[in-house]
């Protein structure tokens, strides 16, 4: 068990890095601190995720072949500078510097912490673990964003900018677990290539993996297709409920419990899983999903559903991951799994904009309730994959 330890480490670093004081509250900070409207705030998000597009490959690239570990210092390094940005820049034009490397952050991180987890587990030879494990790290994920939540409204509520010092110092401690991370070894055949070779024969291979991997492929899409509705729904409620007059401490109470309910769905995804397998899942967590998104147009009810689906998404999320690691062959898993990363920032690029594009020019109800019609356009699609498909086979 010489990996053992990156378990535990990586445990304790998912509940440093995600005390975030600044999630779920980033976007009233734009708008009341910065004085941005709901459009240029999704034209943000947006850069964001073309960030995301344009970077997730490459950096998946980078994890595989200079190591996963190195990849997600990077990612630690690059938030350090998008925090900078966002205290001290009132710009619009270098805040857009900043959500670049925002973005360039979360390429780093998506599919090289996943990837190390993974081949930690393989390498000890207990990747049947995994999804547990990618269970328990749900849960802690979920447990230091309701953490963060619950208090964040009393902190912005004080100051604004104190938020994000704090987020920094947590940040700092994240990077000081990684350093103890033990790296996982580069597969010896590349270390004999040249790395123009390497890169070039690695981003042709993934490609052909996930190509020709008609269930992976779908796997990918489905997962963007019901996380991208409930990323945008997330971060354009805290300016929803501030118009319903909710107070600031009133937000971060509700997101908290949001966040609580989604580590539930984290730690009891393996047992659901166990007992209904691949294809009801499929099914019918995105149905629930789908009927949560309607019911949250009904503003006497909206924190039931809100907190359900934070639920629903933890299961889904866990479930998914779990699908897909154990079709993906370990020398490209990282850049395999940034094709998922990929994927869900298409979705966000036209789907973000245009909702704050309808909360400004109409109303964020009117903008949820298109996001509610989109999402139940994406079930029909996929009852469409799962009736033409084999997705159903393990």
């Amino acid at each position: 068990m010489k990996y053992q330890n990156n378990i535990k480490l990586d445990y304790f670093h998912t509940f440093i890095r995600n005390i975030n004081f600044t999630q779920g509250f980033w976007l009233l900070f734009l708008i009341q601190v910065k004085g941005f409207d709901l459009f240029e705030v999704g034209m943000l998000e947006t850069v964001f995720h073309i960030t995301s597009l344009s970077m997730e490959v490459p950096t998946g690239i980078i994890a595989d072949l200079l190591g996963r570990k190195f990849s997600r210092i990077l990612g630690i390094l690059s938030y350090f500078i998008y925090i900078g940005i966002m205290i001290f820049s009132p710009n619009f034009f270098v805040i857009i510097i900043g959500f670049i490397f925002c973005g360039l952050s979360f390429t780093f991180e998506s599919g090289s912490g996943e990837a190390l987890v993974y081949d930690s587990l393989k390498l000890d030879g207990v990747e049947d673990r995994f999804m547990k494990v990618n269970g328990n790290k749900e849960v802690i994920y979920q447990f230091a964003s309701s953490i963060s939540l619950f208090l964040a409204g009393w902190i912005i509520s004080v100051n604004y900018n104190l938020a994000w010092y704090i987020t920094a110092l947590f940040y700092l401690g994240a990077l000081v677990i990684i350093l103890m991370m033990k790296e996982t070894p580069i597969i010896e055949k590349i270390k004999k290539m040249s790395f123009r070779t390497l890169l070039y024969n690695h981003y042709v291979v993934s490609t052909k993996t996930i190509l020709g991997n008609k269930r992976l492929l779908y796997l990918i899409i489905i997962g963007a297709m019901f996380a991208a509705p409930i990323t945008s729904l997330f971060l354009f409620l805290p300016e929803h409920f501030t118009n319903l007059g909710y107070e600031k401490w009133e937000i971060g109470l509700l997101l908290g419990v949001h966040a609580m309910f989604a580590a539930f769905g984290g730690y009891f995804a393996h047992s659901l899983e166990k007992r209904y397998k691949e294809r009801k899942i499929l099914y019918f967590v995105p149905l629930f999903i789908v009927v949560s998104l309607w019911l949250m147009l009904i503003d006497s009810i909206i924190i039931i559903p809100f907190i359900f689906l934070g639920f629903l998404d933890s299961i889904f999320y866990v479930v998914l991951g779990d699908y897909m690691n154990k079709i993906i062959p370990s020398g490209i898993r990282a850049t395999a799994l940034s094709y998922s990363g990929l994927m869900f920032s298409l979705v966000m690029i036209v789907i973000f904009p245009l909702i704050g594009l309808i909360g400004k020019t109409y109303s964020l109800w009117t903008g949820f309730s298109v996001l509610a019609v989109i999402t139940s356009l994406f079930y029909v699609f996929l009852l469409v994959v799962l009736k033409g498909t084999q997705l159903n086979q393990i």
